[in-house]
């Protein structure tokens, strides 16, 4: 568990992050807005060499006590991983 840096209480992790729009959260309750991260490789996209990058979902944990908010990427979850390629 991570701690605030500005109060020093353990933060909660694993928030939903929602909007004001139902498809900014998918059917399975996880939230779509992800973060691509270059795996230093190359990919072909209809014949085009591009970065391959891989796409994680991205986390919320705040803080009790003072409402601080921290995203955060979750590598140890490979359920998480989108099957994107870029």
């Amino acid at each position: 568990m991570k701690v605030c840096n500005d109060c020093n209480v353990e933060m909660i992790d694993n928030c939903k992050l929602t909007g004001q729009h139902a498809f900014e959260v998918g059917p399975d309750g996880k939230s779509h807005i992800s973060i691509a991260i270059p795996t230093g490789e190359g990919t072909n996209i209809l014949g085009i060499n591009v970065a391959a990058m891989d796409k994680k979902r991205l986390k919320a944990r705040v803080c009790p006590k003072c409402g601080k908010v921290e995203l955060y990427v979750d590598f140890n979850d490979q359920s998480d991983i989108l099957n994107l390629s870029n």
